[in-house]
């Protein structure tokens, strides 16, 4: 069934830290507990933050496949370099309304393997007593397989597709498959592009933006989510938005 958005929608978009950014000069390496803990202080909407799932089924918080120690999919938890957060760690430490919680999918895995992933997370982010509970949560990945498969493991919980275009044909099919939104970078969104996701029931969140005259144009295109390096500039930049 596709969703449905809301018949008034927010004065402004969301603003979500990408990776725990909070600016150029922050300090923080990304995807960390304390980078998770200073976006949270930024008084950011969100967090976005990318998991891989270790040899022996645990999930672990960073963005490029290839630790020092070697390809995260190949490690053991406990091989895992000290730094990398485990997932329960990493949403204990997001005081967000919102966390997306990006799977990533080795390239060469075969479409019932990514399936197996999305179901796994899914399942995994549904646990009774987690960290977060499901309403604040996303998935999302840019493998169909396996958010699809999250879907279908827990209908509840809301799951973007990652896409690299603004495509009109896989709008329609999103929809149809029940997904939340489209996460779509920000050089190709339009107004009409985000009214046209809309028409079909999605939200639109937009990759990742850092520039106030990106955000300001994306604002005035309807945007839903912006997904940004620099939380601070993008709050003042949709408030100002809102308020002109």
């Amino acid at each position: 069934m596709a969703p449905s958005l809301p018949a008034a929608r927010p004065a402004r978009p969301a603003v979500w830290s990408h990776r725990g950014r909070v600016g150029p000069a922050d300090g923080f390496q990304e995807n960390t507990v304390a980078a998770f803990q200073a976006a949270s202080a930024t008084g950011a909407d969100g967090i976005e933050l990318d998991v891989w799932r270790t040899l022996d089924g645990q999930w672990v918080v960073h963005h490029d496949r290839n630790s020092v120690a070697g390809p995260l999919d190949a490690l053991a938890r406990s091989e895992v370099p000290a730094g990398i957060p485990s997932l329960g760690d990493a949403l204990s430490a997001c005081s967000v309304g919102t966390v997306n919680v990006e799977l990533k999918v080795p390239p060469e895995a075969t479409p019932a393997e990514a399936a197996a992933l999305g179901e796994e997370l899914a399942g995994s982010l549904a646990l009774a007593g987690g960290p977060l509970p499901l309403n604040r949560l996303v998935l999302s990945s840019f493998s169909a397989d396996a958010a699809g498969a999250a879907l279908g493991a827990v209908p509840a919980l809301r799951v973007g597709l990652l896409v690299e275009a603004a495509v009109a044909g896989e709008w329609a099919a999103a929809a149809a498959a029940g997904y939340w939104a489209l996460h779509v970078p920000y050089e190709v969104l339009g107004p009409a592009e985000v009214a046209a996701v809309h028409d079909h029931g999605l939200y639109v969140v937009a990759w990742t933006v850092d520039e106030p005259a990106h955000m300001e144009r994306l604002v005035g295109a309807g945007v839903d989510v912006l997904i940004t390096d620099t939380p601070l500039v993008a709050l003042v930049a949709v408030r100002g938005c809102s308020e002109a």
